[in-house]
């Protein structure tokens, strides 16, 4: 059987949409003929925008000449729609945090697509792909590029960071304003959507960083996210009361054989239907365990003086060294030297 897709967008981007669109002089009645969304989803404040719609408007904008409308916004005003992203992203200790928290906590602006960072040396690559776009996506890969490079030039000591972008589909008319945005000549033509720069200072200590508010505000975007999807997904009220279970029993409950009838004890259902559903979302007990797991390793070791071996125990592993690999593996940094940055050291 096939699974809605419970995905939003929110309603800012398509209003943004329908700005472009209507410069170019295509009114707001085709707008909402094509994509089915009513005037008021556009205007409610704080709205979302359902995938079907959202599909709906990017297969309608795909047809129309590129606009560069999203370059003339102020930068500003780019992060104005979306406070709880913007006061975590420019509040971290290194940038290298700051670009991870940016790709964590954009399912606020938009839970469509996939941006991918790598890292080669100093190189710093993010890659974006679309689910759907037939054409590649190149002017949803700019907006989300912009976003970026907004987060990273924050970070900068000295001169500006130049990005070399790259994107899927024919250059636009305003290709040259493209090149302005970024610093460096961007690409067209390209096999994939792509943003890369040379970040020597990926984990430098940021100088304005302010570790009185950070947990604060990281805290509450990630409650912002968590509830978006909870209204949403089953899967993300099981990983949550994981977390909850993590949390109320330590080290006895963390180990799986002890977590699952636990949790099937607090959902009331056993661990069949558990499964079953889950895996319509396509996911697992396992992979929530996990993903849980990562997500209350890092408040740990934010917010307590617990050692990693007292983490590790606390959260089932069988040795501090089975931790650290996980904890390396999810992060790319051991847990110390995590909790160092964390603490702004």
């Amino acid at each position: 059987m096939h699974k809605t897709d419970t995905r939003t967008v929110a309603n800012h981007i398509a209003r943004q949409c329908a700005m472009a669109l209507e410069a170019d002089g295509h009114g707001p009645d085709e707008f909402f003929r094509h994509t089915g969304i009513t005037p008021a989803q556009l205007h409610e404040p704080g709205g979302r925008i359902d995938a079907q719609r959202h599909r709906r408007m990017v297969a309608y904008a795909q047809q129309l000449p590129a606009h560069r409308g999203m370059l003339d916004i102020a930068p500003q005003h780019w992060f104005a729609h979306f406070p709880a992203v913007a006061q975590v992203c420019f509040n971290r200790p290194t940038l290298r945090s700051a670009l991870h928290e940016m790709l964590h906590l954009r399912g606020l602006i938009g839970e469509f697509d996939f941006m991918l960072m790598s890292e080669n040396g100093s190189q710093v690559e993010i890659e974006y792909l679309s689910e759907f776009c037939a054409l590649g996506g190149a002017m949803q890969a700019l907006a989300n590029f912009k976003m970026l490079s907004l987060v990273a030039r924050a970070y900068d000591d000295g001169a500006a960071t130049a990005f070399h972008a790259g994107f899927q589909g024919k250059a636009p008319w305003f290709a040259h304003a493209v090149s302005e945005c970024f610093g460096a000549n961007a690409h067209f033509g390209q096999a994939r959507n792509t943003l890369s720069f040379e970040a020597r200072l990926l984990d430098a200590p940021c100088a304005h960083f302010n570790p009185l508010l950070a947990p604060h505000a990281l805290e509450q975007a990630q409650a912002q996210l968590h509830q978006l999807r909870g209204a949403q997904l089953f899967s993300a009220r099981v990983e949550q009361a994981i977390i909850d279970l993590l949390r109320k029993g330590g080290s006895e409950l963390a180990d799986s054989a002890s977590l699952l009838p636990s949790l099937c004890d607090g959902l009331a259902m056993n661990s069949w239907t558990l499964r079953r559903q889950l895996q319509q979302e396509a996911t697992s007990f396992r992979a929530l365990e996990l993903r849980a797991k990562s997500r209350e390793s890092r408040r740990l070791l934010r917010e307590t003086t617990l050692s990693v071996a007292e983490i590790s125990d606390r959260l089932g592993f069988s040795s501090q060294s089975a931790f650290t690999r996980f904890f390396k593996t999810q992060f790319e940094l051991p847990p110390a030297r995590y909790r160092q940055d964390a603490a702004g050291a």
